[in-house]
């Protein structure tokens, strides 16, 4: 099998070397093996007859080096190679919000086992074209090198496995790799020995009994549900942990009417005395209050009783239970300047029950841990206008001191982890004045999710089931005012990524900045020759005046503590505390363009920022800065 297997190979090997475009790695399974070598395809040829007769783990380098030069040759190649953005996407995916890669293999109930994985949230590679919701690699026999290349890259890029080192990230792999190998029968032999490759290097498989090598990680099946069943217990995948809690939207509430347009037949509120406003209250109250009848006006207070439950929270939150009252069919509602109002559909009338039920169940399905909820409904306009004065005076109060708050005046941190299903240690730390990167969650959402959980629920590798998703921390003593650097979150780094990672500067790229995700909305970076910062805007096309491009820039990042490089959104970058250990937006020297344009407003009327029409290389960004 292997010597039949080895020959049909050699005379698929093509007669030069090829590579991929797209990537920073144009040779993902060569660069693993051979580093910055170079593939020399006679030597290949050599190894791979040579070795005919031995064990086939032995031929396992050549004979994956060889498949990918194989499909480098290919006229499709590009059709099925991953280029760099593709994988990002997939790691984020795959192995946040997913449970994981699956590569199928074989025409043995193909179809059904596909629809069963599916099923069980996993991202399907497939050699059969027409799937879907998978991603066809092709039906080569070297096809399944494509899938390899998905594999090494997770571990060069998040893994921080330095091309060469193949011993590495084959450990690398195997313990952290998001995914598994399926073969549904027995297959050709060399479309086996490149399986063979891929479990070598950190797959685990689910094979058939009549599957012919003794290696690897592997679980034998004989039916799609066997293949999930088996498949699903491999320690490297990702699982999903929640309490064991009905949390549900009542069937009279659905989120897709929130999109629903119609023209409105009835308003309640809209008026001076109408409101809606959630507060922090001492005591429980009722779950629903309801004074008066609907004659027009309207006020909704909605209290809630935790001792955690501050008025930052209460701003955030408040958004949730505003929107979750256009989860009633024919509803529409809508704050603006205060003023609070209802618009209905003709044929819709909620009743008092349903609009309580509502905003109870719409708060708790998005933070489950919040209990307490009372709402009071008042129609009455004598009692709207007992209490519409001192509402408004706590709706001002409230964004007043919320406003107020910053990094110096709050003793609390907090900490995310949301990411951390595709990189070992990043760590979001986030602040009133250092929001996270991401530009989706801000300081006061994390800090609700951590004390009264969240639907948003990423899954989680096996060891890090004990870590907590998001937490709250108290800043401690503070080490560096200037770069950001505080006892608290050090500890946070110490004790969340395993000791890896002993320090973290908040405001600082340079020496032990904050780690960075993958899907920052841009990423800042120290520019040595000129002293200064460079930032560029995510998937920007431009190449910084040093030759590095967002590719670049974002491989170098993304998972890992990079000194010079970190990931901001761009809140941040408006933030007086951006970067301040480097001399923040005022030492800031070059940006992207686009990102330029983005921030006219906040950069200094004078100040000197290139962009890559002005300063395209470092000696140009001199001369237009004066550095």
């Amino acid at each position: 099998m292997v010597q039949e297997a080895l020959d049909h190979l050699v005379r698929l090997l093509p007669s030069h070397a090829g590579s991929f475009e797209g990537s920073q790695y144009p040779m993902p399974v060569a660069q693993t093996f051979l580093g910055e070598g170079v593939v020399d395809l006679d030597g290949i040829r050599r190894r791979l007859l040579d070795r005919a007769d031995d064990d086939p783990k032995t031929i396992v380098t050549p004979l994956l080096i060889a498949a990918e030069q194989c499909e480098a040759a290919s006229a499709d190649k590009q059709r099925f190679f991953l280029d760099d953005a593709t994988v990002r996407s997939l790691v984020f995916t795959g192995s946040k919000w997913r449970a994981g890669w699956v590569l199928v293999l074989g025409d043995n109930e193909h179809e059904r086992t596909v629809e069963l994985l599916k099923g069980k949230d996993f991202i399907v590679f497939t050699d059969h074209v027409g799937i879907a919701d998978t991603i066809y690699i092709g039906d080569r026999i070297t096809s399944p090198i494509y899938f390899l290349q998905l594999m090494v890259r997770y571990g060069l890029i998040w893994g921080g496995i330095a091309p060469g080192e193949d011993h590495r990230m084959g450990h690398f792999l195997e313990e952290d790799m998001p995914g598994f190998l399926v073969i549904t029968e027995d297959l050709p032999p060399l479309e086996y020995l490149v399986a063979l490759g891929l479990m070598k290097l950190g797959a685990p498989a689910v094979v058939p009994q009549s599957f012919p090598f003794p290696y690897g990680t592997r679980a034998v099946a004989q039916s799609p549900e066997q293949v999930v069943q088996q498949g699903g217990r491999f320690p490297n995948l990702r699982r999903r942990y929640f309490r064991d809690q009905v949390v549900e939207l009542p069937a009279f509430c659905n989120p897709a009417w929130a999109s629903e347009d119609f023209e409105p037949r009835t308003l309640w509120g809209g008026d001076e005395l109408s409101f809606f406003t959630v507060r922090p209250s001492a005591r429980a109250r009722d779950r629903l209050t309801v004074r008066g009848r609907p004659k027009g006006s309207v006020g909704v207070l909605v209290e809630i009783a935790d001792c955690h439950f501050t008025d930052d929270i209460a701003l955030f939150v408040e958004g949730y239970a505003l929107r979750a009252l256009c989860f009633l069919k024919g509803v529409r509602s809508r704050s603006e300047e205060g003023s609070f109002r209802l618009e209905i559909a003709d044929g819709a009338l909620p009743t008092d029950g349903q609009i309580g039920e509502a905003i109870y169940w719409g708060i708790r399905v998005r933070f489950p841990g919040i209990e307490q909820i009372g709402v009071t409904l008042t129609y009455d306009r004598e009692a709207l206008g007992r209490e519409v004065e001192s509402i408004r005076a706590y709706q001002k109060e409230r964004r007043q001191r919320v406003e107020a708050m910053t990094e110096e005046n709050t003793e609390e941190l907090c900490v995310c982890l949301e990411c951390r299903p595709f990189s070992l240690v990043h760590t979001c730390v986030a602040t009133p004045e250092r929001e996270p990167m991401c530009g989706s969650r801000t300081y006061a959402s994390i800090k609700a999710a951590a004390l009264f959980d969240s639907a948003d629920v990423p899954w989680k590798r096996a060891s890090e089931r004990e870590l907590p998703m998001r937490s709250v921390i108290r800043k401690g003593r503070v080490l560096d005012a200037d770069r950001g650097e505080y006892e608290g979150s050090n500890d946070a780094y110490a004790r969340m990524t395993g000791g890896k990672l002993q320090r973290v500067t908040l405001h600082s790229l340079r020496e032990h900045p904050h780690t960075s995700c993958g899907c920052f909305q841009a990423i800042a970076f120290w520019i040595a020759e000129v002293e200064g910062i460079g930032i560029m805007l995510r998937g920007s096309k431009a190449t910084a005046p040093d030759g590095r491009t967002w590719e670049n820039l974002a491989n170098q990042a993304g998972g890992k503590q990079t000194p010079g490089l970190t990931g901001v959104s761009i809140r941040y970058i408006r933030s007086p505390n951006f970067l301040r250990g480097d001399g923040g937006l005022g030492n800031t020297v070059w940006m992207d363009s686009a990102l330029r344009g983005k921030l006219a407003d906040a950069v200094a009327i004078g100040q000197r920022v290139g962009t890559e029409v002005e300063a395209p290389d470092i000696e140009s960004l001199r001369r237009f800065t004066g550095r």
